[in-house]
């Protein structure tokens, strides 16, 4: 297990997104460390992610961190 507290989330309240994400602008402060903190997330070992907002994601770190990506920061 992984608990990503509020690095990726799989439910992003101010935005109604689900599924993988960064938390919204309104609640990062430093958008490029957000990002850069996807590149480790994704180096870690196959998890079931537990995110601070939102349902666990079983597909592991890197699918986690490849969506967010796509989704960017909102």
């Amino acid at each position: 297990m992984l608990f990503t507290g509020d690095a990726l989330v799989t439910r992003e309240d101010m935005t109604g997104h689900t599924g993988p994400s960064l938390v919204s602008r309104g609640f990062t402060h430093d958008g490029a460390a957000a990002l850069a903190s996807l590149d480790r997330l994704a180096e870690l070992p196959p998890a079931l992610l537990l995110p601070g907002h939102g349902p666990a994601f079983a597909d592991g770190p890197q699918a986690a961190a490849t969506q967010a990506r796509h989704v960017g920061l909102h």
